[in-house]
């Protein structure tokens, strides 16, 4: 991969869904409502320090009725509603403009959050199911709660959301039509080929895929190589760092197997960036390896 792939770090569904309309849409089949003024929504997405990436996907504003963070997600992820607790927390806290007012006798008012993830990976997942901040505690009652809402968006399952959203049912259809390609047999770089050029062909995702398709084809190309790079990770590293760790010690082992992931994908031609958001290694170790492998 060449190292122009940097700009891409984030994901095709987070550039596909940053426009206004599009999101409106997704929102409004979401949401059950029917806004039809992109103005009305104000896209509100955390930045993160680093590389200019994002601490969560994608979050927006309402008017003053609703505040909706959407995550994408092609692994399953338990964890997500104290992920959502962490982002709704600093988001309703930016939302407060006089710091003070917290401490004073009039109640705040907030629009309604509402927390909701779009998988799209391998794993079996029912078209929709709840997750709750709840079952990470001991308690059967506990004072705090949160709810998200997984929909499984899988272009196969035909799920009824994406009946709802054309936008959201073009990009379905598009990792899709990839996962087909490399399903039978395809590279994954044929496989994108081939998806991208169906899409165009029937009007899939109109106007963006024909004025983006190389951002596109790097966009998928990076997801992929990262996915595959977390789940050699899991895979091998993780599990030979386990290993090695009984002998070693848990920290040493672990460190082990994010080493000999960088390695590999320094040789795959990965960017530093890249491997640091699938390592958390430090870049200037990923530099000195780097320099090993020449």
């Amino acid at each position: 991969m060449s190292e122009s792939n940097t700009q891409y770090r984030n994901s095709l569904f987070c550039s596909y869904f940053s426009e206004p309309h599009r999101l409106l849409s997704l929102c409004n089949a979401i949401l059950g409502t029917n806004y039809d003024d992109p103005s009305e929504l104000e896209i509100t997405t955390l930045e993160g320090i680093f590389f200019d990436d994002r601490k969560n996907d994608i979050s927006c504003k309402i008017r003053d009725n609703f505040l909706v963070l959407i995550e994408h997600q092609s692994s399953v992820n338990p964890n997500m509603p104290f992920r959502c607790l962490s982002y709704a927390a600093e988001l309703l806290n930016k939302l407060v403009k006089n710091k003070r007012s917290i401490y004073r006798n009039k109640l705040i008012r907030f629009p309604s959050p509402k927390f909701y993830v779009l998988y799209d990976g391998n794993d079996a997942e029912p078209l929709e199911k709840v997750m709750r901040l709840s079952d990470s505690f001991d308690d059967v009652k506990p004072s705090l709660e949160l709810e998200v809402i997984e929909f499984n968006i899988n272009y196969e399952l035909n799920s009824p959301l994406l009946k709802k959203c054309s936008y959201l049912n073009g990009y379905s259809t598009l990792v899709g039509k990839v996962k087909q390609g490399i399903a039978m047999g395809l590279s994954r770089r044929a496989a994108i080929i081939r998806a991208v050029k169906f899409c165009i062909e029937k009007g899939v995702m109109p106007g963006y895929l024909e004025n983006h398709s190389e951002e596109v084809f790097s966009m998928i190309a990076l997801e992929w190589d990262i996915n595959e790079a977390q789940q050699a990770w899991r895979e091998d590293g993780f599990d030979e760092g386990m290993a090695k760790g009984m002998a070693q010690g848990m920290a040493q082992g672990m460190a082990q197997g994010k080493v000999e992931v960088a390695v590999n994908l320094i040789r795959l031609g990965m960017s530093y960036e890249q491997i640091q958001a699938v390592t958390n290694l430090p870049i200037e170790k990923i530099k000195e390896l780097a320099a090993q492998c020449k």
